[in-house]
């Protein structure tokens, strides 16, 4: 048994995933106390309308997060190759072009904020604009992040990853106690993202200072590349994302704040995998760059997180009305039949992160339209299905349930291809 021990611990996937685990749980406890002090600070309609509008935010940053997932790929090829003039001419060319796209997409969100405050009912356009400076800031940190990703510089990695959710707490609960609510709530994210910048930049330079006497450019990102890690990023966010959405506009703003509290914490069973997919993605890219067979690494990260994320999601079964009492306290009570419901939804939609992340590090596309089907598919369902809270995460659930079986039958015949 101590050898089997000692064997998985010295494990790379494992002993990179130990210690991104660490830090993503350190993060994850600030992001949930974030989540709890706005459930406590604010009235329950203004927290079902601030995670309606960070749903919103999600779906947004899908181009932004599209960008640093090729970038991440691309980098981790270069860096088997110890070309580092290409990684840092990647990473200009990266800067500049998403840095117009914000700035384009913050004037064409100014213009359509009175459309989408009607629609969330917003009782004014300013948090609708405020959400649109959080996205057009939120490009710079995920690029930093891709570049320590593609290099493996774990040890960076788990710092920045660390240290988000701790920024975003301190940001956040500081303005929403000065009494800017939940104007404050998003202006404390504006200055997460331009503090977690300036702290990854440095890292990263001295990377990129590697290649600075050496010749090689990029002058361009492939649309080829793009799309499929576009469509696979836009699908998941629908996936996971838009039901807070379609609540706010369905429902009473009570009974969306009481759903909003269940998403919350069931989420959490599908981020559970966020440190095993981190580790996996450059190394799945880098063996595919060397012709290595990386099916071991998906397997490993599928069983880890069936252990992690499926001991999660029975806890909520088991003890919801316990778990929402001691995070939310007793007037978020009610909540508790959805929660039961909403950790055995997001199971499905945690193997799904790992699939789409090693189908995306292989540089394949037929998954993302697979899930571009799946996320259409939810959106109907919602829209015609949303009788009860309860029956909104049963459609998740069954969505899911539904991509999984095509999804692993169809990785296998690539694999044995």
């Amino acid at each position: 048994m101590s050898r089997r021990l000692r064997a998985l611990l010295s494990d790379g996937l494992i002993k990179t995933s130990g210690w991104l685990f660490v830090a993503f749980m350190v993060s994850n406890v600030f992001a949930y106390g974030f989540q709890v002090a706005m459930g406590r600070l604010l009235t329950t309609a203004e927290y079902g309308f601030l995670n309606s509008l960070l749903a919103v935010f999600i779906v947004l940053s899908v181009p932004l997060a599209t960008v640093p997932m090729v970038l991440a790929r691309k980098t981790a090829e270069y860096a088997a190759k110890k070309d580092f003039a290409r990684i840092r001419s990647l990473v200009r060319l990266a800067f500049r072009r998403l840095l117009l796209v914000g700035l384009i997409g913050l004037v064409a969100f100014a213009l359509g904020a009175r459309l989408l405050a009607d629609y969330l009912h917003s009782p004014s356009v300013v948090p609708v604009l405020i959400l649109g400076l959080c996205a057009c800031t939120a490009f710079a940190v995920p690029i930093n992040a891709a570049v320590l990703q593609g290099l493996q510089d774990y040890k960076w990695m788990g710092i920045n990853a660390g240290l988000g959710g701790p920024a975003r707490f301190f940001f956040c609960v500081a303005l929403v106690l000065a009494g800017f609510g939940v104007n404050g709530v998003l202006a404390g994210m504006v200055l997460c993202n331009l503090a977690l910048w300036l702290l990854t930049y440095f890292p990263i330079r001295r990377h990129l200072l590697q290649g600075a006497q050496e010749s090689g450019h990029v002058h361009h990102l492939s649309l080829a590349h793009m799309f499929p890690v576009f469509l696979a990023n836009l699908a998941f966010a629908v996936l996971t994302q838009t039901d807070m959405i379609l609540v706010a506009r369905y429902f009473p703003a009570h009974e969306a704040g009481m759903y909003a509290s269940a998403a919350i914490l069931g989420r959490s069973v599908m981020y559970v995998p966020g440190a095993f997919v981190q580790a996996l993605f450059p190394m799945v890219s880098d063996h595919q760059s060397r012709n290595i067979d990386s099916r071991h690494l998906l397997f490993k990260a599928l069983g880890a997180t069936l252990c992690l994320s499926g001991t999660g999601a029975a806890l909520f079964y088991l003890f919801p009305g316990l778990i929402l009492h001691v995070f939310f306290g007793a007037r978020y009570a009610e909540a508790a039949p959805v929660l039961r419901w909403f950790g055995l939804a997001m199971l499905p939609m945690a193997v799904l992160m790992v699939l789409m992340n090693y189908s995306i590090a292989k540089g394949e596309r037929r998954f993302s339209y697979l899930m571009a089907l799946g996320a259409l598919l939810e959106v109907v369902f919602i829209h015609f299905h949303h009788e009860s809270l309860q029956k909104v995460v049963f459609v998740i659930m069954a969505v899911g349930v539904f991509l999984i079986v095509p999804g692993l039958l169809g990785r296998r015949r690539v694999e044995a291809a």
